[in-house]
């Protein structure tokens, strides 16, 4: 006989949209009520209204999102190193090589 358990408690596999952990990311520093960019998706994409935050009762929440925003932030730091290596390869004439 089943319990009357709540969703997200459920032993049942969640049914969630593959595109999850993009809608997140798109929402991770929005306000209640802001919408989002345009993010393209494996078929179409999406923008994503927010449209309020629960509390979040984690006492290490704090902490977390430091290291998450330091995460990010590296992540970031590193695609511009890239972009600007790229860049001055180009400008030197030492394209890649393909194939």
């Amino acid at each position: 006989e089943p319990k009357n358990e709540p969703p997200s408690q459920s032993k049942e596999p969640k049914n969630e949209p593959p595109d999850l952990p993009m809608i997140k990311q798109a929402v991770a520093f929005l306000n209640a009520g802001e919408i989002s960019d345009f993010v393209p998706s494996a078929e179409n994409g999406f923008i994503a209204i927010l449209e309020k935050r629960e509390p979040f009762a984690d006492p290490d929440a704090g902490e977390k999102k430091a290291a998450f925003e330091k995460k990010l932030l590296d992540n970031k730091q590193r695609i511009v190193l890239y972009e600007w290596l790229h860049e001055r390869q180009q400008a030197a004439g030492l394209g890649s090589r393909k194939g």
